[in-house]
């Protein structure tokens, strides 16, 4: 019996806050089964500000879309907010391949760090596939802590010049409180140029006998330095080639 009034107090609300055609319009798309199937399990009132908040067609396909068990993790630790928000700027296929990729509780710890304009933005830059090989590569708290450092521009460039392997390895023999300091101590821009110019290995193996602010210093000593130009060899003069016709007329003068 409580469930029948609960039921019927659902869907009072929902005719009530979305109106009789929105919600007539869901209930025939998705049925009253799928719809209140998901209430029981997530708190509705998230549901009701999803469906005020999307378009018909963006809340059906969004609970059609992505498998329930999934979806109830995905709205439960998620901000409503946010969750729309992912949804619009996002796109529904890269939503569903992030939620079944990352964990209930990473999800939540991810909104709760650094926000959803952030997380769109690095996925929009780097891509959903080398986005989650990252984090997958130097674990979660070591991926909040560099995105937390370094503004979206700067870690975009970053993560063009190292892969999530060498990223991995740096954090590991070195800190990872040590790229955020390069960076900003090079500029990103000359940072990404010596991780591509002189490589990865060295890089770490001249950090290892200078630290970044050393390293950093020692860049800007070379930058002042004059140092002699080196003279290229002069080239030898060759002698152009007597010119046929000319020789002949010469025997012949002979």
């Amino acid at each position: 019996m409580k469930k029948v009034i609960s039921t019927i107090q659902n869907a009072l609300e929902y005719l009530d806050k979305l109106g009789p055609q929105k919600s007539f319009q869901l209930f025939r798309n998705l049925g009253y089964e799928a719809l209140f199937s998901i209430s029981e399990k997530v708190d509705h009132k998230k549901l009701l500000f999803l469906s005020q908040n999307l378009s018909e067609q963006e809340i059906v396909t969004l609970l059609q879309s992505i498998q329930e068990t999934t979806l109830v993790d995905l709205i439960q630790n998620t901000v409503p907010s946010d969750l729309v928000y992912y949804v619009k700027h996002l796109g529904l296929k890269d939503l569903k391949f992030l939620a079944e990729s990352i964990s209930p509780l990473d999800v939540s710890k991810i909104n709760h760090t650094i926000g959803s304009k952030t997380i769109v933005e690095i996925l929009m830059n780097i891509g959903p596939d080398p986005s989650i090989a990252y984090l997958n590569a130097i674990g979660i708290d070591s991926f909040l802590e560099l995105t937390k450092a370094l503004p979206v521009k700067d870690f975009v460039p970053l993560t063009k010049a190292l892969t999530p392997e060498e990223c991995a390895e740096w954090i590991r023999k070195r800190s990872i409180s040590e790229i955020p300091a390069l960076l900003k101590g090079l500029g990103t821009k000359n940072a990404v140029n010596l991780l591509q110019q002189v490589g990865f290995q060295k890089v770490i193996s001249i950090l290892s006998v200078l630290n970044p602010e050393e390293l950093v210093n020692l860049i800007h000593t070379l930058n002042k330095m004059k140092l002699p130009s080196a003279k290229k060899p002069a080239a030898k003069k060759t002698k152009a080639p007597e010119n046929k016709r000319s020789s002949k007329r010469k025997r012949k003068s002979l």
